[in-house]
């Protein structure tokens, strides 16, 4: 994300009065803990900011090309909940990045910063070698979702699956520009690419975040219904960028995700082209990191699918 849109403006106005309930149980996986569909008790364990802080801090990369982490002091939180969601974000993005060093050689040190930036958004500073995430972005994620979920445990999730999936967003851009990869189409398009390749080729639970990720777009288009649309943006309208990101999911473990064309959440029609659009984005991808993956990593960062190129 790399301008900020008037969309997340109407969030927090609209989220709380307009049902958001489109979006079926499509996007969350059949084997979905059946503990985020129920009303959590009072007496649920809790975690403290200590030590979620502790577990964040002990993930933090050390090496010298390695993502480093700033936490810049914030001014206040709306309350108890999104004070969780935040600091879950910080400490599941530390453990991607150690998951994703394991598999890929930096070009440079990228400095991961999270602090207010007066408007919600997240963005990849070429100039700098910054990733920042604003804080104003994690409230807004939480808020989205709290029209959609009934249980803490499931908007704490989808929030932070939704934060991880729009990082390696940047972290896409981050790489594009340090190794200066080439790439055709929109630089963004690219970026969404990477995102869910890294979280669906190994990534722990990044099937779940990638669908996260996708049912954060769908309920954007969803508060964007009626509002003139910026064809003009690099970015693909949310529509696309949902329907790209289930493709994606789907293309990848057909036979695991039926059930997102039987409850017709993705179209047959689209769903026709996906294993073929999963491979070639992989096997593109897989070729554009192969110089940069971690050699001593047992596993590729992208593995090529097995169905190759060739059309269902």
């Amino acid at each position: 994300m790399s301008k900020p849109s008037n969309k997340w403006i109407m969030i927090r106005a609209l989220c709380l009065t307009v049902v958001v309930w489109s979006l079926p149980t499509g996007v969350n996986t059949g084997s979905e803990d059946p503990n985020r569909r129920e009303i959590e008790s009072e007496e649920a364990p809790r975690l403290s900011e200590g030590t979620l802080r502790s577990e964040a801090s002990a993930a933090l990369p050390s090496n010298p090309a390695d993502m480093k982490f700033s936490y810049k002091r914030r001014k206040g939180f709306r309350g108890a909940a999104p004070k969780r969601t935040a600091l879950l974000s910080q400490q599941a993005l530390s453990t991607v990045v150690e998951d994703l060093k394991k598999r890929i050689a930096l070009p440079f040190e990228i400095q991961v910063v999270f602090e207010e930036c007066g408007r919600i958004d997240s963005y990849y500073d070429e100039h700098r070698h910054e990733i920042v995430i604003c804080d104003e972005l994690i409230d807004a994620y939480y808020d989205l979702f709290s029209g959609a979920l009934r249980t803490r445990t499931a908007r704490d999730e989808a929030a932070k699956g939704a934060i991880v999936s729009m990082f390696l967003h940047e972290v896409g851009h981050a790489l594009i520009d340090g190794w200066d990869l080439p790439i055709t189409g929109r630089e963004e398009d690219a970026a969404d690419q990477f995102s869910t390749l890294m979280l669906i080729n190994g990534m722990p639970n990044g099937d779940q975040i990638a669908l996260d990720g996708a049912r954060s777009f769908k309920l954007l288009a969803d508060l964007e219904k009626g509002l003139e649309k910026d064809y003009s943006d690099p970015h693909s309208v949310d529509e696309q960028r949902f329907f790209n990101t289930i493709c994606m999911v789907y293309g990848h473990r057909p036979e695991h995700y039926e059930y997102l064309i039987t409850n017709g959440t993705l179209p047959v029609e689209r769903a026709f082209d996906c294993e073929r659009d999963y491979a070639r984005q992989n096997k593109s991808w897989q070729r554009l990191l192969a110089p940069h993956l971690v050699s001593s990593h047992g596993t590729p960062a992208f593995k090529i699918s097995d169905h190759g190129d060739q059309p269902r």
